[in-house]
């Protein structure tokens, strides 16, 4: 009779295991509501990451305790992204310890980034490179590859290191760098460096930087003559970045007429990147509050956001709403980037292809 009992109570332990996990993979499938007739096929997509990061994930049981199942897993570690919970809400929600949570967290998305991030961040070949351009060059911006920013994620003070992270609006973060395409999926990212850190210096140690120098960060480099000049592809930043031939920012101070209508055209093909991030954070709401980990599980939980992102625009999820009494993590203001480690020549570069373009947009008269 008492094993006949133990075997119902396994059996209901089981049972309520699964239900546990069905209903929050519902819930992540919910998150991104357009219909139930689309419900089957985010049910493969959540599937589908499960299978990706099994082979990282998958324990072996023990005689001490059988592990924690994969799917599940993952469950609990997207849940916990896309909430402003804390570990000790979701371990109620799955019936697990506190701990278990935090441990499974850090282990799914440090899974994640290894398994995934490459796959799912980065710029694609010639043919993607090419809808991206026509895709900017209909928000009337032309040649462009992509739109550059930075934004601050909120981070505990890390320990003997608190006064490195603290920003310039005395709250303690990371910076993630990112370029975005015209529907603001991320193309490349820069994670982990201190929010004391200024813009400019993020992108001046980012591989982005030798790689759009050296013209190998496009696929072919392909350039388009602009009244008279050879332009190369075209990343846009605010004024906190150095201008280079390829990095365009906006003109400061007194404006022409022509360089307003170059920095209308510039703000509206750039703000993808800026609605980027917030559709992110609309995503996967930890990015609003301060992460709950050790400094070096930071970039992990990030990148995992980021590339689930991509992955849910991919698939065509829309991103919720943000709500008003969930106020994003804001990216403090830059100053223009007078920035002594960008040479003449380069700043020369920079000018004179803005002036280039500023002169086309003028004579085309594409912004209104």
């Amino acid at each position: 009779m008492d094993a006949d009992m133990e075997t119902l109570s396994a059996v209901i332990s089981m049972l309520a295991s699964a239900a546990v996990v069905l209903s929050t993979c519902i819930s992540f499938i919910s998150l991104y509501p357009s219909g139930s007739r689309n419900a089957r096929r985010r049910r493969d997509t959540f599937n589908w990451l499960v299978e990706q990061l099994r082979p990282t994930l998958e324990r072996q049981s023990t005689e001490m305790r059988e592990p924690v199942p994969v799917d599940e897993r993952v469950a609990i570690a997207v849940w916990w992204l896309a909430n402003t919970t804390s570990y000790r809400l979701v371990a109620n929600q799955f019936g697990i310890a506190r701990s278990t949570v935090a441990g499974i967290v850090v282990e799914v998305t440090l899974a994640t980034e290894q398994e995934l991030l490459t796959r799912a961040v980065y710029l694609g070949p010639y043919q993607r490179v090419e809808q991206i351009r026509r895709g900017f060059s209909r928000l009337g911006f032309p040649w462009c590859i992509a739109a550059l920013d930075g934004c601050h994620v909120a981070i505990r003070a890390p320990a003997g290191q608190a006064d490195e992270y603290i920003n310039r609006k005395h709250f303690f973060s990371i910076i993630l760098q990112a370029t975005v395409d015209h529907t603001g999926r991320f193309t490349d990212v820069v994670i982990g460096y201190s929010g004391k850190c200024h813009d400019a210096y993020v992108l001046r140690s980012s591989n982005l930087i030798d790689l759009m120098d050296a013209g190998e960060w496009v696929p072919g480099n392909p350039t388009l003559t602009i009244e008279g000049l050879q332009v190369p592809p075209l990343i846009l930043g605010d004024a906190a970045y150095p201008i280079r031939h390829w990095l365009m920012t906006p003109y400061t101070g007194h404006l022409s007429p022509e360089q307003a209508r170059y920095n209308i055209a510039h703000s509206r093909s750039r703000c993808v990147v800026e609605r980027a991030f917030g559709r992110l954070k609309a995503r996967w709401r930890c990015l609003l509050s301060e992460l709950p980990v050790e400094l070096r599980n930071v970039n992990a939980i990030v990148a995992s956001c980021v590339i689930l992102h991509n992955l849910c625009d991919a698939r065509g999820y829309e991103a919720p709403i943000l709500p008003l009494n969930d106020p994003p993590v804001v990216v403090p203001d830059e100053e223009e980037e007078d920035d002594d480690n960008v040479d003449e020549r380069q700043r020369d570069e920079g000018r004179e292809v803005r002036s280039a373009l500023t002169r086309h947009l003028q004579r085309v008269g594409r912004v209104a």
